[in-house]
């Protein structure tokens, strides 16, 4: 009767499972790293280290987290954890910004009234919203899991955080460097505040344009005569103050054959201005250079009881309109320069919400909304004869990046800290000790802080940080290093609330209380709170700046890196990092940006809770993040896939090593074959440590796939089996393969624990006969340095090279029926001169995976990479424990497998 000899192989199994359930397993994980403190336990462990600080950007603490989120803060922990297992001691502290509109919006979504609250009510609501908007995200943010001390953040509104901006603001002050001023800042009617040009995205709108004639008077030679000017903001016209012409340009006065009247234009625009007006038979009665058209009055054409008159202008072109331009102080930069310069006052008739004020002295648009009131001004024009043409366009209009509105500029009073003085050591300090990655950024960085004069820093808003400063009884600023210094000392004790509800006199030195004054009420622009988080860490944490990373999405550039710079630079003259690294956006598999309108968002935590957290990594870790990336089902079905390869591979390892002993076990003698197997793993560590220091994450994720499958999987994994399962428990051999898979194992784990951070954990509980840590991101990464010598590696990748030979062979016999499997085969090797080193390698046909191999010289020319090959069957008995088949069985099994059993 014929024996099972199945039993006798050394088939192991290991309690890693096949079936990942991440879903399931991730949560237990993630609890017993809370329980065990598992970060705090590395961070003591790594105290002596040298350094490196990755400083967190503040996500706004509102509504749950989102893909770009999830790509943002898993990029920030795969470095943070690499950090710490390779040398550093490397603190992660998540941050929020927590002030501003948003949150005031969320609160009176709810049908509160802001007016009808005191103001620190209302404040309070926004602080425990904003509270709670964290927790909930700093809930999510541990399910995709971060690296950190969860009870330990920095939150842009807790005292100590608000104390060092309100320090930073003091520095400013004493450096001359923060003013109030009139100017036209962008103003956002559906905030109701100013905003800084991060702020500002881009959109198109469609518009009116009108061609209004300006009537001449005054002046004998141009009866009868108009200047005709073109805006696309028609309700800009009531608050028209001067018209601009360019020097240099030469203008004609024009006679349309279908007008009565004469007018004045740019000549290089005669063409297109009659074409969209409509005149016929245009004449050219006269020419003029713009410099002797100056100081000429005019109507205005909405109010009958003004007048205005020309002007130069330094930025009329003949590019578009007429060439003359229409200029409001009040609403817009190159207009407030130009009246500014005339000695005129900006007139800017328009409130917070957008509405005409009761300056604009005019019954017909008093509380109308601006975008309203084109249409009475379009249609009053007209009945006056003064509407030449209206027409609507399409163009890009700035908007309002939170409410998505349309923005107006408008001249208001706000507080500006100047940047004129402190731009060329900003620009210094950024060539000097900055790197960027992308390279070419840095231009970008310079550029951006080069265009800046100033920055507008105040906001019309209630929950912030206040500005400190104070108004006299004739309402003039007052803002002294003494004053503020003073008041920051009563906040320091009271809060930053007691600021909305006590008496100016509170924070008032002696000297000047009891003289009428009142409070600024505007609070700090929220880019002023996030860019001083470089100094609340330093301050309030004890880390060093100027920080190793910052890593943020490419739009922070007006954002966050900028203000962060300024403030940093400003405040004693330090960089507040020293590398910027920015990533792209995240957009679906067809490459379109996200929008819950199209319906496109993929959430995050729902990928978590089907396929898991490490999958969600993995992809993280697969994408070329400097550019915008794709996700998607089908993509996260190519990287589960890639998952699925590496547990596999881990799983493999593992159940051969069950009854492993690293301590009793492990070889030091071993064999070529295994020596090249260990070269190539620390050829890969090595090329995997320096995708991680250069933040090449998509090469590291090729690198692990390329070892996996091709070192591994398709070479030493798969001809060790007949080593593992056959030979006797004990024998050197057996030992030898296992002493390299322990390797490749330690490898495996080291490259994959700042990504699979689950996965690696339940394969490191499952390694058998070893002391094991609480959890293996305690461990540093295991010194693996096995290279060997060129002429060594040579010899091996021709060998390699020869395998591909031979599996080529197999294949066809196999398709031609000559063998079924390829340990069936015996192969004929014609091997040339130089590589006969082949025949003395041992065991060579276990390597390649056949029965047998016959070597012969070459005969004529080589038709392959090594060798000729040719395959025939190989006739005899197949042993029934190994299934090799041999001349002579001993009883019905080889002389090896009999050897083994008995």
């Amino acid at each position: 009767m014929e024996k099972n000899y199945k039993d006798t192989l050394l088939i192991n199994q290991t309690s890693f499972d096949m079936k990942a359930d991440l879903k399931v397993k991730e949560p237990r994980l993630q609890k017993d790293w809370l329980d065990k403190k598992i970060y705090q336990k590395k961070m003591q462990i790594n105290k002596q280290k040298p350094s490196f600080v990755l400083h967190d950007g503040p996500p706004y603490a509102n509504g749950n987290i989102h893909v770009g989120h999830a790509l943002n803060k898993i990029l920030k922990d795969i470095i943070v954890r690499w950090k710490n297992q390779s040398g550093y001691y490397s603190p992660y502290i998540m941050g929020w910004d927590t002030h501003g509109l948003p949150i005031e919006t969320a609160i009176t979504k709810t049908g509160i009234d802001r007016k009808a609250l005191k103001p620190v009510e209302f404040r309070n609501l926004c602080k425990e919203y904003a509270l709670n908007q964290v927790k909930n995200q700093s809930e999510q943010f541990r399910r995709l899991g971060i690296f950190t001390d969860y009870d330990c953040k920095y939150i842009t509104l807790t005292d100590d955080f608000e104390l060092s901006e309100l320090k930073l603001f003091a520095k400013m002050v004493e450096k001359n460097l923060v003013y109030r001023d009139l100017k036209p800042i962008y103003w956002s009617p559906s905030s109701e505040s100013a905003l800084a040009e991060a702020e500002i995205e881009y959109a198109e709108i469609k518009s009116p344009t009108i061609f209004v004639a300006c009537k001449i008077i005054d002046n004998k030679k141009f009866e009868n005569t108009n200047f005709v000017i073109w805006t696309t903001t028609p309700w800009t016209i009531p608050s028209n103050q001067l018209i601009a012409l360019g020097e240099d340009l030469e203008y004609v006065l024009v006679k349309p054959e279908n007008d009565n009247r004469k007018f004045i234009i740019a000549k290089d625009l005669i063409d297109s201005v009659s074409e969209q007006i409509g005149w016929e038979k245009v004449k050219v009665l006269e020419i003029f250079k713009g410099s002797d058209l100056l100081k000429i009055n005019y109507q205005h054409p909405w109010f009958e009881n003004k007048t205005g008159f020309t002007v130069l202008g330094h930025h009329v072109t003949s590019e578009a309109g007429t060439g003359l331009v229409h200029i409001a102080g009040g609403f817009g930069e190159d207009d407030f320069e130009i009246v500014t310069k005339n000695k005129i006052k900006a007139f800017a008739p328009i409130d917070n919400q957008g509405k005409f004020d009761v300056t604009i002295n005019d019954s017909r648009l008093e509380g109308i909304f601006y975008e309203d009131a084109n249409k009475i001004i379009g249609t009053t024009l007209q009945e006056k004869n003064l509407l030449l043409k209206l027409k609507f366009v399409k163009h890009s209009y700035p908007h309002d990046w939170r409410t998505k509105k349309p923005v107006i500029y408008r001249a208001t009073h706000q507080w500006f800290v100047s940047l004129e003085s402190v731009k060329k050591s900003i620009d210094k300090v950024i060539v000097k000790d900055v790197q960027t990655n992308p390279e070419w950024s840095k231009e970008r960085l310079r550029n951006i802080i080069k265009d800046r004069n100033d920055w507008t820093i105040s906001r019309q808003r209630l929950w912030g940080v206040p500005i400190i400063a104070f108004f006299d009884k004739n309402k003039q600023p007052q803002l002294t290093n003494e004053i503020v210094e003073y008041a920051i000392g009563i906040i320091e004790k009271k809060g930053t609330n007691a600021w909305f509800d006590l008496p100016a006199d509170t924070f008032l030195p002696d000297k000047f209380k009891g003289l009428g004054w009142e409070k600024e009420t505007d609070i700090l622009d929220v880019w002023f709170d996030s860019g001083s988080s470089n100094l609340a860490m330093e301050q309030n944490f004890n880390l060093k700046r100027p920080f190793d990373v910052y890593l943020e999405g490419n739009d922070q550039y007006r954002g966050w890196f900028n203000s962060s710079m300024i403030n940093s630079v400003i405040y004693d003259g330090k960089p507040a990092y020293k590398q910027l690294i920015t990533h792209g956006m995240t957009n679906d598999e067809k490459g379109k940006k996200m929008s819950k309108s199209i319906g496109n968002t993929i959430d995050p935590l729902e990928i978590a809770n089907d396929l898991g957290a490490d999958i969600l990594r993995l992809w993280v870790f697969s994408t070329d993040f400097t550019d915008d990336q794709r996700i998607g089902k089908d993509i996260l079905k190519q990287v589960s896939e890639s998952y699925r390869k590496i547990r596999n591979t881990i799983r493999f390892i593992l159940s051969n090593l069950v009854d492993f002993n690293p301590k009793k076990d492990y070889q030091k003698n071993l064999e070529d074959v295994d020596k090249f197997a260990l070269n190539n793993l620390s050829v890969t560590k090595n090329k995997f440590y320096k995708a991680m220091e250069t933040y090449s994450f998509n090469s590291g994720f090729k690198l692990i796939n390329n070892y996996v499958t091709n070192d591994l999987s398709s070479f030493y994994l798969d001809f060790i089996k007949d080593i593992i399962y056959v030979e006797a428990a004990n024998s050197k051999r057996r030992r030898q393969v296992q002493t390299v898979i322990y390797e490749q194992l330690w490898a495996l784990l080291d490259m994959l624990k700042p990504i699979l951070i689950h996965t690696v954990e339940e394969a490191y509980q499952n390694i058998e006969n070893l002391k094991k840590e609480d959890s293996i991101h305690l461990l540093d990464l295991k010194e693996q340095n096995f290279l060997q010598k060129e002429d060594f590696i040579s010899k091996w990748n021709t060998v390699l090279n020869l395998r591909d030979d031979v599996n080529e062979a197999l294949e066809k016999a196999r398709n031609e029926k000559i063998i079924k499997k390829g340990f069936e085969a015996v192969i004929n090797l014609e091997i040339p001169k130089e590589f006969s080193f082949i025949k003395e390698i041992k065991d060579l046909n276990q390597i390649l995976i056949v029965n047998s191999i016959n070597f012969s010289d070459l005969k004529g020319k080589i038709n392959s990479k090594v060798a000729n090959v040719s395959v025939e069957l190989k006739q005899g008995l197949k042993c029934q424990r190994c299934w090799a088949i041999f001349d002579q069985l001993n009883e019905d099994i080889c002389q090896r497998c009999f050897n083994v059993i008995n």
